[in-house]
């Protein structure tokens, strides 16, 4: 419709200007030369012709008062000329049909031609308002439009001006092109502009269709691929002048919904901007200020996903500093809501980053622990953990995650208060199951920061009776339900509670050393616990690999006489703890990723029982344990002689091989 009143109305201006005004214009009555010439002016200066009506894009950039006003006295005035052009056409064709017509037969159907073209101009461009009327304000569009992409009621105005840019490109180019312009497009484009305002209006638009799920994927895949945009909208979160911050803002969360899919090391200068949003001193906390830097550690969560962003985050300059700055743990203002959450989202932030696999992980993790406040920071979370359940539960994961490292648990271990409140919570007795699964954290961080280590190991016997106290957790039995319907979850919570116990006792076992032999020869008591652990458990392999392993280092505390009076009066002999071995390796032929250290605690059982008493020898010859050590031998994996795993990394390495006690159960029986 819109092309076809342009077209009719240029051929009018030139049917008027040529063939009238040229061929005719000495013999034209006063009245028809008037009236053609006013016609000739509406068309000619395009009133209510859209390719030279002025530029909507100028309402946008005019105030709004004075927008609304030129709007309504340029819709009045086309009204007005539109309806003059159609009551001048009307009189003159009336007047030439049915009134004295003194023209000649040329000049007649010249001016009839004219005067009908003008009238159907006039009628198209009355027309063209009607439907636009029909559309907008009975049917909704612009408001239907503004909601089907979550923009909301001053959405509106965005809509408006996407359907002028494209009525626009319609107007002064082919059908085409204006079909290819939609809205995510469009607002790439105004991003690219110099204008705040147009800025402004692209972000709100790429804000709104990409939070929504029915277009949140396109509008993804869209900006992922334009390498301009996403650097538009990076550059953006660096903005810091007051007028901006709108802007800054909202590209914030656009880039928020990406970070997940974004390689940083192909944006330049990208991490810098997203560390730019972290850039704000406690002091300045505002609403505003605190968006942004809970968005920004978002960001970087979303991107910690990817060990190459991890490594990103590593390289630049200051950032893990100021990731673990904020985790300050101070009453005075931590319990602020606005302290409370940035500290809470830092503390999932480092949780992640060090929580990072293979090589990348491992070198994180140092960078980390050497950070002088690391520690320290995290320490004060957990002396203050009554404050906050959810707080302690994130330092505990970050801890343990640190403390995959050596230099990370000598850090942890030397950081006074950190030993004992863990040692606290460990040694509590709690019904509550997040009590109880607060424990079982605590327990697994203190498991790890004893193995291979003296010194940390010497902190725990700080604890009157804490070889005691971890065998009585073993003994504890805790009624499953008040109404007898079984919660597995607090089972299993309760199970791994008396597992982290074993493995504390095992580690302290193994390394503490000679100095606290005495007082580790208590581990003796626990010993018809732990193999009636060994003998009662059915397919759990979790519970059979913590006793066994402890197991080990109880033989290394009794002589074979203490060991046999204590399976007698548990009920059992040694011939059924021989069985049970046998059984274990003979179910457990390969490997087993998930509990790679059950088949060499086996092992070291068979081996300290041969070497104790002889007539062992026999009986395991009898069971045919050289033919099943002989099969183990050929599927033994660089897995089973580690005890701590980051990924596929093995970290803290067995001082023996499997290999070699494999061997030396092999000489025994031969």
């Amino acid at each position: 419709m819109e092309k076809a009143a342009s077209g009719i109305g240029l051929l009018t201006f030139i049917w008027a200007t040529v063939v009238l005004l040229g061929g005719f214009a000495s013999t034209l009555k006063m009245i028809d030369f008037v009236f053609i010439t006013i016609i000739i002016f509406m068309v000619g200066t395009g009133i209510f012709n859209r390719n030279h009506k002025l530029d909507s894009r100028f309402f946008f950039q005019a105030t709004k008062a004075i927008s609304s006003t030129i709007g309504k006295n340029l819709t009045i005035l086309q009204f007005s000329f539109a309806i003059i052009c159609i009551t001048f056409s009307v009189m003159r064709l009336v007047e030439h049909i049915y009134g004295e017509d003194l023209y000649t037969t040329n000049m007649k159907v010249a001016l009839y031609i004219f005067y009908v073209m003008a009238l159907v101009h006039a009628a198209l461009f009355l027309l063209k308002k009607a439907y636009w009327f029909w559309r907008v304000y009975y049917h909704k569009i612009i408001q239907n439009v503004s909601g089907e992409f979550g923009f909301g009621v001053s959405g509106v105005l965005l809509v408006q001006r996407f359907f002028y840019e494209t009525y626009w490109q319609f107007s002064k180019g082919s059908v085409f092109s204006a079909l290819d312009l939609d809205i995510i497009t469009f607002a790439q484009g105004l991003l690219a502009s110099n204008s705040r305002k147009d800025q402004l209006i692209a972000v709100r638009i790429l804000n709104g269709t990409i939070s929504q799920a029915k277009y949140s994927e396109e509008t993804r895949r869209r900006l992922e691929t334009s390498t301009e945009t996403i650097g538009r909208l990076f550059n953006m979160l660096t903005w810091k002048y007051q007028e901006d911050s709108t802007i800054r803002i909202i590209a914030a969360k656009i880039v928020e919904r990406l970070a997940s899919d974004l390689l940083v090391e192909h944006i330049p200068g990208g991490m810098d901007c997203i560390h730019s949003l972290l850039s704000v001193k406690p002091e300045d906390f505002n609403t505003e200020t605190v968006n942004l830097y809970l968005i920004g550690l978002n960001i970087l969560k979303s991107l910690a996903g990817n060990p190459k962003n991890c490594w990103m985050i590593k390289e630049t300059r200051g950032l893990l500093s100021t990731i673990i700055e904020f985790p300050k743990y101070k009453n005075d203002h931590i319990r602020s809501p606005y302290n409370l959450k940035i500290v809470k989202r830092s503390l999932i932030l480092l949780t992640k980053i060090t929580s990072t696999k293979g090589k990348t992980g491992k070198i994180l993790r140092r960078n980390v622990s050497e950070i002088a406040s690391t520690v320290s920071n995290l320490r004060d979370i957990l002396i203050n953990e009554g404050i906050n359940q959810k707080l302690f539960l994130l330092v505990v994961e970050t801890l343990t995650a640190l403390s995959l490292d050596t230099n990370g648990r000598k850090k942890i271990g030397s950081t006074s208060g950190v030993i004992k409140v863990l040692l606290s919570i460990f040694l509590q007795i709690s019904r509550r199951n997040y009590k109880c699964k607060l424990k079982v954290r605590a327990g697994g961080l203190l498991a790890i920061l004893v193995l291979q280590n003296k010194r940390i190991c010497s902190k725990l016997f700080d604890l009157e009776g804490v070889v005691e106290k971890l065998i009585k957790i073993l003994h504890v039995e805790y009624v499953n339900s008040d109404v007898g319907v079984p919660n597995w979850e607090i089972i299993e919570n309760e199970l791994m509670y008396k597992i982290m116990a074993m493995r504390i006792l095992r580690n302290l076992c193994a390394y503490a050393g000679r100095k606290w032999h005495d007082k580790l020869k208590e581990v003796v008591d626990a010993l018809p616990w732990v193999l009636g652990a060994i003998m009662s458990t059915e397919n759990d392999n979790k519970l059979l690999e913590a006793s066994t392993e402890l197991y080990v280092q109880i033989c290394k505390f009794t002589s074979i006489k203490e060991y046999d009076e204590a399976l007698r009066n548990a009920g059992y002999s040694m011939i059924d703890v021989a069985k049970m071995l046998l059984n274990i390796l003979k179910e457990n032929k390969a490997p087993n990723n998930l509990f790679p250290r059950l088949r060499r605690s086996a092992i070291e059982i068979a081996i300290w029982m041969m070497e104790s008493y002889d007539p062992f020898i026999s009986y395991f010859k009898a069971g045919e344990l050289g033919d099943v050590l002989t099969q183990v031998a050929e599927t033994t994996s660089d897995f089973e002689n580690f005890q701590l795993f980051s990924g596929d990394i093995g970290l803290a390495k067995h001082p023996k091989t499997i290999s070699s006690l494999l061997l030396k159960a092999k000489q025994l029986l031969a």
